[in-house]
């Protein structure tokens, strides 16, 4: 038998026949694969909870960064996708909600495979994207206060100038990414689709989240939390806790 690729976005792949059903993370724009412990920590052991290595940072510091969200999502798709032989869920906050989306549809496309449960979080849905609130062309000073009133990033990161300079073209090229995507009618998927909000946030609303509904003909649920974009670092136990009996109800029992 030969063995599946090894896999770089990932600092373990999936085993197949494992008890553990992975939960497969995709960071938001500037984000790295440490973007949602405070809440990762909470899950059961029975989740195997991972946040994809994008190319361009941390031990990816030697490859380009991606410059075209559709075709990272490909890209990790033919990655993950030998892996892929059971149970297992994509969750995706912000860009990586879009790129948790559009790997979805890859895996349909390349592997015949969908995730048991796909989650997104502070994103409009693609076919309902803003095209008048871009963050890649403000000045950098612009770009630094508004990545701080949004939350989510290091203080410190944000105060040393040489820290600064490591992030900022991590983060300009995200966002880049998130507004060069353009939405393509595609066949919608058949998972469940749970999507995740919050009340503060300026960029969406319980419309436009609602709105995520029409990606999938399986179940769709929704829930708006208190707090900005960043809620799940504020009630990280809340959060975790719902999460949680979404991932019983859809992923975890499919194997007792």
């Amino acid at each position: 038998m030969t063995n599946p690729p090894p896999v770089r976005v990932l600092p373990r792949a999936p085993r197949p026949g494992s008890r553990r059903k992975p939960l497969l993370c995709l960071p938001y724009a500037g984000g790295g694969s440490r973007s949602y412990e405070g809440w990762q920590r909470l899950l059961p052991q029975s989740v195997d909870a991972q946040t994809l290595r994008l190319p361009g940072r941390e031990a990816r510091m030697d490859e380009p960064l991606p410059s075209d969200l559709r075709g990272l999502a490909a890209e990790i798709a033919d990655e993950l996708g030998p892996h892929l032989t059971g149970p297992f869920a994509l969750f995706g906050h912000s860009m990586g909600a879009l790129v948790a989306h559009e790997l979805a549809l890859q895996l349909r496309s390349s592997f015949d495979v969908e995730p048991d449960c796909l989650f997104v979080s502070g994103s409009r849905p693609p076919h309902r994207l803003d095209r008048g609130t871009g963050y890649s062309h403000l000045d950098d000073a612009t770009l630094r206060a508004a990545i701080e009133h949004m939350g989510g990033t290091d203080p410190e990161v944000l105060a040393d100038h040489d820290l600064w300079e490591l992030f900022r073209p991590i983060i300009r090229s995200d966002l880049a990414l998130c507004d060069a995507y353009e939405h393509r009618p595609a066949e919608p998927l058949s998972c469940p689709v749970v999507a995740y909000g919050s009340k503060d946030d300026g960029d969406l609303d319980e419309e436009s989240l609602d709105a995520w509904r029409t990606v999938t003909t399986g179940t769709f649920a929704s829930r708006m939390f208190p707090g900005d974009h960043f809620y799940f670092q504020r009630w990280p136990e809340a959060f975790a806790m719902d999460l949680i009996n979404r991932l019983y109800q859809h992923v975890l029992e499919v194997s007792r």
